[in-house]
């Protein structure tokens, strides 16, 4: 008889929760832990993504009436993606197999407050009837139980490798970079007045804008600005592209107007890069203003020019915030600060079952 294996269903196009679930194999928690990768969702056209799904479910189908399943873990974010992945936890609960339902959505709130009162039903539904109900803080473990009272809801931040030290007064003090998907929501129209701003002071200032989406809008607005020769837009980047663009910075931003914990928060506060990002999501909890980052609101481009301006123009400033975010980081975003709280919950969801 074939050993009892575990399920995993993700969403496989670029973006945060690849990052997530390809670090989860890359430090060997897929394997420790027997799980299957299933991918219900991958770049493309429509057409593409609906035989994407199909062939998920299917194969969804085949293992959970064929093998014997201790856990289901489902990676899930808003709109499209929750409805999706709530097909998969529907078939798991049926056979009583558990279900961990792990919520990544930056805009959870607005996704549900924008539903009619019988679609608000079903999201309760789906996140009362899961064993548990994986956040990435407690703002959201705040709002999940505000709409689902009785659902198990567990905080797990997301987490990164901390890759070697590097000096951060060896970093550019000039160099600042951005990483995601280009467009109102991550704050680059924000971003690309503000820095025209820095630029005024700090002529030698230069932005690296890398992530597909509006990026002919983009373009358009840095050039509107004068911003041609001070603003770069590299497209999407992962692998040793991204760590190249990572290295050569010195200041990472992310001026979001929503979000869960993004990873590329983590990855640059890792790096040992100076961050500044906003008040939204899980971020507050992650950084305190002025000691591991700077904090700034969503859409105030004033804001953002100056706290950019300020780590430009204040090199033993930047080096301060940066060495206190690595260490923020190991601390309690790290692998070895999350992956035991990981394996910990798959274990009380198993022990649960055979109870």
């Amino acid at each position: 008889m074939s050993r009892p294996i575990n399920i995993m269903v993700w969403n496989a196009a670029r973006g945060g929760m690849r990052s997530v679930v390809e670090a989860y194999r890359r430090d060997g928690l897929i394997d420790s832990e027997h799980i299957e990768l299933v991918a219900a969702y991958a770049d493309g056209g429509f057409a593409k993504r609906q035989m994407v799904l199909a062939a998920a479910l299917a194969r969804f189908a085949r293992l959970i009436a064929t093998r014997k399943i201790g856990f289901v873990h489902i990676h899930a974010s808003m709109r499209g993606s929750f409805w999706r992945k709530g097909l998969f936890a529907s078939m798991a609960r049926a056979r009583g197999i558990p279900v961990v339902l792990h919520l990544h959505g930056s805009e959870m709130k607005l996704f549900y407050n924008s539903q009619p009162a019988f679609a608000q039903k079903l999201i309760r539904q789906h996140l009362e009837a899961a064993t548990r109900v994986v956040v990435l803080s407690e703002s959201w473990r705040v709002f999940v139980g505000s709409i689902a009272p009785r659902a198990q809801i567990t905080v797990l931040p997301n987490y990164v490798t901390v890759p070697p030290a590097v000096d951060p007064a060896s970093r550019p003090d000039e160099a600042v970079l951005f990483l995601g998907l280009v467009g109102d929501r991550k704050g680059v129209f924000d971003l690309l007045p503000a820095f025209a701003e820095v630029v005024r002071h700090h002529p030698a200032a230069k932005l690296v804008i890398g992530g597909n989406g509006e990026v002919e809008r983009g373009e358009a607005e840095m050039r509107r600005l004068g911003l041609d020769g001070p603003v770069r837009f590299a497209g999407w980047v992962d692998g040793a592209a991204r760590d190249r663009l990572i290295a050569e910075a010195g200041i990472y931003v992310l001026p979001s107007h929503n979000e869960g914990l993004p990873m590329s928060v983590l990855e640059a506060m890792a790096a040992g890069l100076a961050v500044v990002t906003t008040r939204v999501g899980g971020i507050p909890e992650l950084i305190t203003d002025g000691v591991d980052g700077l904090l700034v609101d969503a859409g105030d481009q004033a804001a953002l020019a100056a706290a950019l301006g300020r780590l430009i123009g204040d090199p033993a400033l930047r080096a301060r915030i940066a060495a206190a975010g690595r260490a923020r980081i190991e601390a309690q975003y790290s692998d070895r600060a999350v992956l035991p709280q990981l394996r910990a919950i798959y274990q009380q969801c198993l022990a649960g079952r055979a109870g």
